[in-house]
C-alpha cells in the first residue's frame, strides 16, 4: 500500500486545524484532534521512527515545488518525532 496520500492527508488536516479561525473550529477542539494524531504518532516502535521519517521527508521534497506549506509540515512532524531510545 502507499501510505503517501494518508500521511499526507493528515498533515494537512494538522495544517488546516492549525490555521483554522475560532468561527471555522472551536480552537479547543482543533488542540484535541492535533493531540490524539500525536499520540497515535507516539506509538510507532523506535525500529519505525527512523523509517518514517524518512518518507515523510522524501514526500516533503516531492511536494516542496507545488505544495511549500505542506512540504514545511512534513519536515517538522519528520523532526519533531522523539528519537528512538
Amino acid at each position: 500500500m502507499n501510505f503517501d496520500p494518508i500521511i499526507v492527508a493528515m498533515v494537512a488536516a494538522i495544517q488546516m486545524l492549525d490555521h483554522a479561525s475560532p468561527d471555522e473550529v472551536d480552537p479547543d477542539f482543533a488542540v484535541k484532534v492535533q493531540e490524539v494524531m500525536g499520540d497515535y504518532l507516539s506509538e510507532l516502535s523506535p525500529q519505525d521512527v527512523p523509517e518514517f521519517r524518512r518518507i515523510v521527508s522524501r514526500i516533503a521534497d516531492e511536494r516542496s515545488s507545488g505544495d511549500p506549506v505542506i512540504a514545511d509540515y512534513l519536515r517538522r512532524l519528520a523532526g519533531g518525532l522523539a528519537s528512538p531510545g
